[in-house]
C-alpha cells in the first residue's frame, strides 16, 4: 500500500481512497490532491515517489509541471487588468499592441482568445519551448503569424497561442512582464507555491515527469495541425528547461497551491482580507461566453476562459468553473459552495481525448457527491 501523507476532513475521505487507490494500482507514480472549503485547508494529501529510479518520495513541497492548467492564472491576472479599469475585453488587442495588428489581426479581441475564437489557434510553424520562454521572440512569432480564420467564426482551442496572446496584454497594460506580474499579484500575496519559470537551485524538489500512457486522439484536421506544432513530450517533460517561464503550459506548482489560488474564485474575490477580485468579474466570468464543438477539443462550454459544467463534460457542480492540463492536472472552483480544488501529478495520461482523463472524471464525480452534503 502506499504511503500517503498530510491529512483529510472526514467528510472528504472518499477523496483520500481514491488519491490511495492510484498511486497503489501504480496509475500514479507520485501526486498532490488539496482541496479548500471557504478558504480553509480540508485536504492536503501527497504521496508516491518523484524520481525515475523510485527512491524519492513525494514530499510536501514537492512541485511538478502543470501544463494548462498554468492558463487559469493568466485568466486570473486578465481579470484583474479588466477589474482595475486597465483592459476591456472588448477593445482590440491591437489597441494596447500596435504591432499585433499584422497580418488582419487588427480587430481580434481579448475575449475572443479567451473562449478561443480569436482565428489564431497556432503559430503557422513549430516552435520551440526555448522560444516560447523568450518574451520578445514569442511576441514576434505571434505578430507575424497569420490568421487560421476569421476571429469569431469557429472555436479552435489555442493550446499553446492562448498563454503568447494573453501574456502580450498583461505586459502591455499592466507595464509587468507577465511572471513579474503574477508574483507581485497572486503568488507571494497568497504565499502560493507556484512558479514560472523555477530557478535551477530548487530543481531538486521538482517531480520528475513520467511519459505519456495513451494516446491523445486528433478529432479533426485542424486539430491535427494545432498538435503538428506542439510542442515534443521529451521537450515537455525536459528538466533543463525548468527556468523557462511559458504562459500557456510552463507553470510549476502542486495541489496545495492551486487550491488555494482558487480560492480566489471559490471565495467571490476575497482571501485573508485581501480582495484579488471583485464579485462582478468573477459572476461574469462564470457566465457562459461559448458553447460550441470547437474544431480541436470537441464541445466545450466556456466562461471567460474557464471551462464550464456541460451534459458532456460535467463539472463536480454545475456552478464550478475548472481547467486542467495535459496528463492530468487540474483545478476546479465553485464560488456558490465556497470549494476548490486542485491536483498535481507525474504520471501523464491520455485516455483517448482531452476530457476524459479518468482520474479527474472520478476525483470530480465524488468531489460532486461531497459538495452536495455540506
Amino acid at each position: 500500500m502506499a504511503d500517503v501523507h498530510g491529512f483529510c476532513d472526514e467528510r472528504f475521505r472518499p477523496l483520500e481512497d481514491a488519491f490511495r487507490a492510484n498511486l497503489d494500482s501504480g496509475l500514479d507514480k507520485g501526486a498532490s490532491l488539496a482541496v479548500k472549503l471557504h478558504g480553509e485547508p480540508v485536504v492536503d494529501l501527497w504521496g508516491g515517489t518523484r524520481d525515475y529510479e523510485i527512491t524519492l518520495p513525494w514530499e510536501a513541497d514537492t512541485v511538478v509541471r502543470v501544463f494548462s492548467t498554468s492558463k487559469v492564472m493568466v485568466m486570473i491576472m486578465i481579470l484583474m487588468l479588466v477589474d482595475r479599469g486597465h483592459l476591456d475585453l472588448d477593445e482590440p488587442i491591437a489597441t494596447y499592441w500596435p504591432e499585433f495588428a499584422k497580418h488582419g489581426k487588427g480587430t481580434i479581441t481579448t475575449r475572443q482568445v479567451l473562449i478561443h475564437q480569436s482565428g489564431l489557434p497556432g503559430y503557422g510553424r513549430s516552435v520551440t519551448f526555448e522560444e516560447l520562454g523568450d518574451r520578445r521572440r514569442s511576441s514576434a512569432i505571434i505578430e507575424d503569424a497569420e490568421l487560421w480564420f476569421d476571429p469569431g467564426t469557429a472555436s479552435c482551442y489555442h493550446a499553446q497561442t492562448f498563454g503568447d496572446l494573453l501574456a502580450g496584454v498583461i505586459e502591455r497594460t499592466s507595464g509587468f512582464p507577465f511572471e513579474e506580474f503574477h508574483e507581485r499579484e497572486i503568488a507571494v500575496p497568497l504565499a502560493a507555491d507556484f512558479h514560472f519559470g523555477l530557478p535551477v537551485e530548487q530543481a531538486g524538489r521538482v517531480s520528475a515527469l513520467w511519459p505519456a500512457k495513451g494516446q491523445l486522439v486528433p478529432i479533426s484536421p485542424m486539430a491535427e495541425r494545432v498538435i503538428a506544432e506542439f510542442l515534443t513530450q521529451s521537450e515537455l517533460i525536459d528538466p533543463d528547461l525548468l527556468p523557462t517561464a511559458v504562459a500557456s503550459l510552463g507553470g510549476i506548482t502542486n495541489a496545495r497551491a492551486l487550491a488555494h489560488i482558487g480560492s480566489i474564485i471559490a471565495m467571490n474575490g476575497e482571501v485573508d482580507g485581501r480582495r484579488y477580485l471583485s464579485s462582478a468579474i468573477i459572476a461574469e466570468a462564470g457566465t457562459e461566453q461559448s458553447h460550441a464543438d470547437d474544431l480541436a477539443v470537441g464541445w466545450v462550454r466556456y466562461g471567460l476562459g474557464f471551462g464550464l459544467h456541460t451534459e458532456d463534460y460535467p463539472a463536480p457542480t454545475p456552478t464550478t468553473m475548472h481547467w486542467g492540463g495535459y496528463g492530468g492536472s487540474f483545478i476546479t472552483m465553485d464560488p456558490a459552495s465556497g470549494v476548490s480544488c486542485g491536483f498535481a501529478q507525474s504520471q501523464l495520461l491520455l485516455d483517448g481525448g482531452p476530457f476524459a482523463d479518468r482520474r479527474r472524471v472520478e476525483f470530480w464525480r465524488l468531489l460532486g457527491e461531497i459538495t452536495a452534503t455540506l
